[in-house]
């Protein structure tokens, strides 16, 4: 009863940081996967782009390669509320200049990129720093609530964004949007505590002492290469999770309403997926809960690829997919905080979250070559399975304790 109360109790002293944070994300990076397709049709309509031309655009995740990993140094260096701070004055400024966009798609697509850039300042990298330095009982409780805010931001926002987008054009929409993340990033930065997410005390150099080399440490530890080829091979899937979900649904035999259905089976899977992740990672190892969440969609894409299509297959199968999609955030942030120092926190996560990145690219050229080859989707799950069961089995090279060192001045 008394570890119960001890776990809420962490929870609600701190309410302040949690809340921050929570609303950090809601408007920060994370935000946009779910908003940036509501400006389609009309830019499309507008200027008369090709749906194959505006395909282009998930190039622009390449940006974020370099920058999030200096988004994550920087904010070792500087602490996450003066990056977050910078972020949410700076984001909202790249969002007005698609105002002024003339039809150039060059200049769509360079805006795009700049919104990744600067917006990896206030992605996870910065905000779940301030919860892992907050949160030890109730930490996979805690990241679980911040990384869940960006989908609420996405129930809420976008019928809201597209009504008035109908109203007053979508020149008026990215500005409202950018108005909509400057109050609520100064709000979230407002909430962060006194001493939460400030610069870490440095030690005065000692004459001959060696400097300190954060992404040395953190490319030269195994840990992080079992974590960085174990996210890479488990997401490799992900280009289906997009566009390609309704292709791949119909081909087993359903029709668009069906399909629809069964959008919601995988959007209920990433909601369990997420919860139970976090809350499992407070009670069990976390080698073990990162191997068995990781490990499920290899069931469910080998399901997909087999000869049965019935519903209940289907419904089974993208349930399963759906799980890793709710887990990979809250999972990736717990294993750095639990095997990594805190000074070293945000390079850390920068340098994973690079995993997704490139599992993201090379899934979906994989997958492109796949399907002009044989014109079905069979060979890409078949092999993406195989990768996820291989990968997720890399969870248990983790240690079975952390031995993380003691943080500077503690």
């Amino acid at each position: 009863m008394s570890e119960r109360k001890e776990y809420l109790g962490e929870l609600a002293r701190n309410w302040r940081v949690l809340l921050a944070a929570s609303l950090g994300m809601a408007v920060g990076l994370s935000m946009f996967s779910y908003i940036t397709s509501i400006f389609a049709p009309f830019l499309i309509k507008d200027f008369g782009w090709t749906r194959s031309t505006f395909a282009l655009i998930g190039f622009t995740m390449l940006a974020t390669l370099p920058t999030m990993p200096i988004a994550g140094r920087l904010t070792d260096r500087y602490g996450a509320k003066r990056m977050a701070t910078l972020g949410v004055l700076l984001l909202p400024a790249v969002i007005c200049l698609f105002a002024f966009l003339k039809g150039d798609f060059r200049y769509y697509f360079a805006c795009s990129a700049g919104v990744l850039v600067v917006g990896c300042l206030t992605s996870p990298v910065t905000y779940t720093r301030l919860v892992v330095e907050k949160f030890e009982n109730a930490r996979g409780l805690a990241l679980t609530i911040v990384m869940s805010a960006p989908a609420l931001t996405g129930i809420i926002a976008p019928p809201f964004i597209t009504s008035y987008i109908g109203e007053h054009g979508w020149r008026s929409g990215y500005l409202v949007l950018a108005g909509i993340v400057l109050v609520g990033g100064l709000t979230a930065v407002a909430l962060i505590p006194k001493g939460s997410g400030a610069a870490p005390v440095r030690a005065k150099a000692v004459a001959g002492a060696p400097k300190e080399r954060h992404f040395r440490e953190v490319l030269g530890s195994p840990v992080f290469w079992a974590i960085f080829a174990g996210v890479l091979l488990t997401t490799i899937h992900t280009p289906l999770h997009g566009s390609q979900f309704v292709l791949l649904i119909k081909e087993q035999g359903f029709d668009a309403m069906a399909a629809a259905r069964m959008l919601q089976v995988y959007s209920l899977g990433t909601l369990i997926g997420r919860i139970t992740c976090g809350l499992a990672l407070d009670a069990f190892p976390s080698r073990i809960v990162a191997t068995v969440s990781m490990v499920l969609p290899a069931f469910g894409l080998a399901l997909l690829a087999g000869p049965v299509d019935t519903t209940w297959a289907v419904a089974i199968a993208v349930f399963l997919v759906g799980v890793t999609v709710g887990a990979e955030g809250d999972l990736l942030s717990f294993l750095v905080g639990r095997f990594f120092r805190i000074e070293v926190f945000g390079t850390a996560l920068g340098l994973c979250y690079c995993a997704l990145y490139i599992a993201s690219i090379s899934g979906v050229l994989l997958n492109s070559r796949l399907l002009a080859a044989y014109d079905t989707f069979t060979p890409f799950l078949w092999i993406t399975s195989v990768l996820v069961l291989f990968g997720s089995l890399l969870f248990l090279r983790l240690p079975k304790e952390a031995a993380v060192p003691k943080s500077e001045g503690s």
